[in-house]
């Protein structure tokens, strides 16, 4: 079974997520890449939207696969030692912050295809980065947790948060 947490994070607020998940020891790496080789990100403030993290050890596990018709190399969910983070984005030109989203799922299926269990100390991990993350960003929109920064520039500079269904306004 899988646990998410949906939210409104511009890069700002996303630095106290960044030094959180370094604290526990997660590697943060790139998905939807130009080649096979792993891309290993220094923080979760980068170029990329969608990104995974894991233990370091488990990078030699990765399996990507190529999409000829988006022209790039993914790794599949369900097929990695770790869970999926995917940013919001600041939509300048259209005054909007998009959803992003944290996503794991405790079991994972390994080389043989067999369904099994993520190692107890990354789902220990992960579950200590939920519980930190609904404490620390309480401010919500919809039910979605905006950090602090993210809010306040929204409210200052009119912006609108999108989720996949639905547009959000502050006021």
């Amino acid at each position: 079974m899988g646990k998410q947490i949906n939210f409104f994070m511009l890069d700002q607020d996303l630095a106290e997520v960044d030094a959180k998940v370094k604290e526990l020891g997660l590697t943060i790496i790139a998905d939807r890449m130009p080649s096979e080789q792993i891309i290993v990100l220094d923080s979760l403030i980068n170029d990329f939207k969608e990104m995974y993290l894991l233990f370091e050890e488990d990078l030699k596990n990765i399996k990507c696969k190529y999409s000829d018709n988006q022209k790039f190399y993914w790794i599949h969910p369900m097929h990695i030692q770790g869970m999926e983070f995917s940013k919001s984005l600041n939509l300048k030109d259209k005054k909007i912050i998009t959803l992003g989203r944290i996503y794991y799922d405790k079991e994972f299926y390994d080389d043989q295809h067999n369904y099994i269990a993520k190692k107890e100390l990354l789902t220990n991990n992960i579950d200590k980065l939920f519980k930190w993350f609904r404490n620390k960003f309480k401010q919500k929109i919809d039910g979605y947790p905006v950090g602090n920064y993210t809010y306040d520039y929204a409210r200052e500079n009119n912006y609108a948060f999108k989720t996949s269904t639905q547009i959000l306004t502050l006021n």
